[in-house]
């Protein structure tokens, strides 16, 4: 088989090979540290977050709500959301989750990122959620705030901090010539849910953006601990912090074949977007252009398959409230009645793709589309996804929420 076409064909596999192109792309050796967690009874005798970012001082909380709010139905409702340091469009936020809780669109269970102590256990409180939290801003580097606010009982939760030994942040600060984001260490805030008489755990994440050689490492550090719990439904979710749409290199197909079919490839990405800037920071393809990245997120995938091809609907709630989905976005793209380039043209390739980063305007204050879905799901085959949904209605963070249903299987007998 000629070498470029036995390339395309490994790098379509979970496994194969250890190294591509003088890169590893084997499991590292280091593993996650588990930190302490303390558990209360109401909100009451909970420690104030002393610190400049109100984060926590790396212990986990572990609060039971003394009157949780009853689950909308039979179904587990999921949803992930990174609201953008602590909250920082606060009023925005809020006005949303009201428009959540009063349209009877409130999720049963939901995973922040770059979540502080107060604003997530306000959140917790006010809409009856059990709710588990891990941040530290003393006492070590920073760990950016994780919640999973749950109306299904918590049994347990911790949090699993990455091991990133300090010459190893030393090299990846040099790489980057900055230290930007490599200060801050990063995890994944485990709870086990009692849903409807059975246990699923929950791995709300947020990866490193900016070194694709460190977010590999974490994809790899998150199977570690997703192996300490074999034979549990579970689902991993959060803001990966690599676009997860885009699973190979290049497709076997021609480029014009593909000129709107689902952006998975990083020849398709490159085509189709460019060199896009999202609000986030990520420029053009990102991180997922390097092939550790990708074989990582293969074996995630073996593990807990992406939802996104087995679920039964898939859907964009437009800032109107109406619902759009993939297929419908490519089938006006491909009638070309849409001009191309224009700002509904921008928003169809964003639907067709389920981003969920918004983009910084460009010269004309237009905002790009970015073609990326860093924040998404990975769930156990016991867990049959029925929706995945990106609310385009709220403008609260940087990073869209996103949904999905799931119907749980009876693994009990």
């Amino acid at each position: 088989m000629p070498g470029q076409a036995l390339s395309r064909l490994l790098d379509r596999l979970p496994f194969g090979r250890n190294v591509i192109d003088g890169v590893p792309v084997a499991p590292p050796q280091h593993l996650p540290h588990r930190e302490p967690t303390r558990v209360f009874q109401g909100f009451d005798p909970l420690p104030p977050a002393d610190g400049p970012r109100q984060l926590g001082t790396g212990d986990t909380l572990l609060v039971h709500h003394p009157q949780p709010r009853p689950t909308r139905d039979h179904l587990l409702r999921v949803m992930t959301y990174n609201i953008l340091l602590g909250g920082t469009h606060r009023q925005l936020l809020e006005r949303y989750f009201i428009e959540l809780e009063t349209s009877g669109r409130m999720p049963d269970v939901i995973a922040l990122q770059e979540a502080s102590q107060p604003t997530a256990m306000e959140l917790a409180r006010d809409y009856g959620f059990h709710v588990a939290y891990h941040g530290r801003d003393i006492g070590g580097p920073v760990v950016n705030g994780k919640a999973i606010l749950s109306r299904h009982p918590i049994l347990e939760a911790a949090h699993y901090t990455y091991a990133f030994p300090e010459e190893a942040r030393a090299a990846a600060i040099a790489r980057q010539g900055f230290v930007g984001e490599l200060d801050e260490d990063r995890g994944a805030l485990f709870t086990l849910l009692q849903v409807f008489g059975q246990t699923v755990a929950l791995y709300c994440v947020h990866h490193t953006l900016g070194d694709s050689g460190i977010n590999a490492g974490q994809l790899w550090q998150l199977q570690a601990v997703l192996h300490s719990r074999d034979g549990v439904p579970s689902i991993a979710l959060g803001d990966f912090n690599a676009n997860i749409n885009v699973k190979h290199h290049y497709s076997l197909l021609p480029n014009p074949l593909r000129k709107h079919e689902p952006t998975e490839t990083v020849k398709d990405y490159e085509s189709r977007y460019g060199d896009v800037h999202p609000s986030v920071g990520d420029w053009g393809v990102g991180n997922i252009a390097d092939v550790r990245v990708r074989r990582a997120l293969h074996a995630l995938e073996h593990e807990l398959p992406d939802p996104l091809h087995r679920a039964r609907e898939r859907r964009v709630r437009l800032p109107d409230g109406t619902l759009l989905s993939p297929e419908e976005a490519r089938e006006m793209l491909v009638a070309g009645k849409v001009p191309k380039g224009s700002p509904q043209w921008l928003r169809l390739q964003d639907v067709a793709d389920l981003s969920t980063l918004n983009a910084l305007p460009d010269g004309t204050g237009v905002p790009p589309a970015t073609g990326k879905r860093f924040d998404t799901f990975f769930a156990s085959r016991q867990l049959e996804p029925l929706l995945l949904e990106v609310d385009h209605s709220t403008e609260a963070s940087d990073h869209l929420p996103s949904f999905a249903d799931f119907q749980l299987r009876d693994t009990r007998h």
